[in-house]
């Protein structure tokens, strides 16, 4: 592993790089010129525990349709690609679009991934230095449609399609020896029920407001799925605010009583949840976190958050016990790059298993 006065450096280089980067494409802003389209296009450049040093670029095309208010939600389409330094390939086409000043919404994503993973086994009787690494390729397609049924409330339907094909197996690892679920590989084809809350001030960097999520999801042979489960998916995050100072707290959780194929299956770590753990450092057909993050401004376009996270996998969502709780911490610094919008550039330290984990991304983690 790269010692962490190692890790300090690289990211404080790709800090510098990246706030003297311009937008490079043409660019149209609807609301000085009063046309409802702006086009960007940028550098991409990142870092992940599991990607290490990423790079690649991006565009995107925000708009408004000829129906809406010049000062509706925008809609967008995004395009990007990139490479990490463990070979990993990244090419992704989200897409969100708002209909009739935000009543509906369509929004999903296009892409092919082609992964290098590190896998730890399932639940939490692993050996504490267990870990195999195992490859993953897959296109994927994702669509949910909702329509707005009160000023913050949203429902709809989701279809969610993956074609999971995996190599490069540890020949004396878990995997390899078929008998995990999903360790075949396989289509993930399947339809949900999404229902959101959201009354946040603002989708990029909240300070005050309650957004809520469930998914109901089934995978079933009848909708080309290899696999046949119900997974509940439940994300809360409540934001409070006292002048410049800003609390976050989040409950993630993942319910099933059907054996998930693996790569479906709750796990601990990550940018978004548990930082401090590597991806997939525990997982399980049920999850449960609870994270909490403090936020501040500092000076000029820079900001500051405290973090600490709890969670833990288990087999059936009534096997959670207090003995498997996990839980991690840190520290991390924030770069506005986008005032009007409040998009940060990101700089994460997490603890956790005795490591120093960095983060180096765009946006917040909840």
């Amino acid at each position: 592993m790269i010692r962490f006065k190692t890790y300090i450096k690289q990211l404080l280089v790709l800090l510098v790089i990246i706030t003297c980067v311009h937008p490079v494409a043409a660019q149209t802003d609807s609301i000085t010129s009063k046309k409802r389209y702006k086009i960007s296009g940028f550098p991409v450049l990142f870092y992940t525990p599991e990607t290490r040093l990423g790079f690649g670029a991006a565009g995107i095309c925000t708009f408004n349709f000829k129906k809406d208010s010049i000062n509706a939600a925008r809609s967008s389409f995004n395009l990007g690609f990139a490479y990490t330094q463990n070979n990993q390939v990244l090419l992704y086409l989200p897409y969100f679009l708002f209909f009739k000043n935000r009543n509906y919404q369509l929004y999903g994503e296009l892409g092919y991934n082609r992964y290098n993973y590190n896998f730890y086994g399932v639940g939490n009787d692993q050996p504490k230095d267990y870990v195999e690494k195992y490859g993953v390729e897959f296109p994927r397609l994702r669509i949910t449609f909702l329509k707005k049924i009160t000023p913050h409330f949203y429902i709809g339907p989701r279809y969610a399609f993956d074609n999971f094909s995996l190599f490069n197996l540890d020949t004396t690892g878990q995997l390899i020896k078929k008998d995990i679920p999903g360790s075949k590989g396989g289509y993930v084809s399947g339809v949900g029920a999404v229902c959101v809350y959201d009354n946040r001030d603002n989708i990029f960097y909240p300070s005050r407001g309650l957004f809520g999520e469930i998914v109901i999801y089934r995978d079933d042979k009848l909708t080309g799925s290899s696999f046949n489960y119900t997974r509940i998916a439940l994300d809360v995050t409540k934001y409070f605010h006292y002048k410049q100072n800003i609390l976050a707290l989040n409950l993630y959780s993942i319910y099933s009583d059907s054996d998930l194929p693996f790569f479906q299956m709750g796990n601990l770590g990550g940018q978004k949840k548990m930082r401090g753990f590597y991806e997939g450092r525990y997982r399980d057909n049920n999850l449960l976190v609870l994270q909490a993050e403090y936020r501040r401004h500092l000076f000029w376009q820079l900001g500051f958050t405290l973090f600490a996270d709890a969670g833990q996998v288990a087999k059936r969502y009534d096997t959670f016990n207090d003995k498997n709780w996990r839980y991690t911490y840190g520290a991390g610094l924030r770069l506005m790059i986008d005032k009007a919008q409040k998009i940060n550039l990101r700089m994460d330290f997490g603890f956790g298993d005795g490591k120093v984990l960095p983060y180096f991304t765009i946006g917040e983690a909840f």
